[in-house]
């Protein structure tokens, strides 16, 4: 193979590796690996969630529940660089700054596809409550789909 072509070669390599998304977020945990269909629930609701904080976040998925029709996930959202979120310099910074939303800022949608195409039907982000609930009743998703933790026992 002549030299030039060898070095097109790994000039495209190149290129390709410098426009890939890091393989782990800055804080230096490992990213979680989102299968393709909880991957294209996650591009739906991404810029949902960004708008609602005022900047482009990423979203790690923490759980991810993906029927046929319905999805339900638990996401952390972070900088689009993969690092942790200064909340003071989001839409959000007086409800973090009050306490009316957890630190973390986790998010918990309810989507429902559509035609074909993923819509967001409920999300919350840094809820203090359990605000989901109630999402699979309300909505008639199916049983095992919205991840409600048990109630403990009396």
């Amino acid at each position: 193979m002549p030299s030039f072509l060898r070095a097109a070669g790994f000039a495209v390599i190149a290129l390709i590796a410098a426009c890939s998304q890091p393989a782990a977020p800055a804080s230096g945990t490992p990213a979680a690996s989102a299968t393709a269909p909880a991957q294209a629930v996650l591009d739906v609701l991404t810029p949902v969630v960004s708008a609602e904080i005022g900047k482009p976040v990423s979203l790690q998925a923490t759980t991810s529940n993906v029927t046929a029709d319905w999805a339900y996930i638990v996401a952390q959202p972070r900088n689009a660089d993969g690092s942790a979120i200064d909340w003071s310099s989001t839409n959000m910074a007086s409800a973090h700054e009050n306490g009316a939303m957890d630190d973390s800022g986790a998010v918990h949608a309810l989507l429902h596809k559509e035609n074909g195409v993923w819509v967001v039907v409920e999300h919350v982000v840094g809820a203090t409550d359990v605000a989901w609930e109630n999402w699979a009743s309300a909505h008639g998703v199916p049983a095992g789909v919205v991840d409600v933790p048990a109630a403990p026992a009396p």
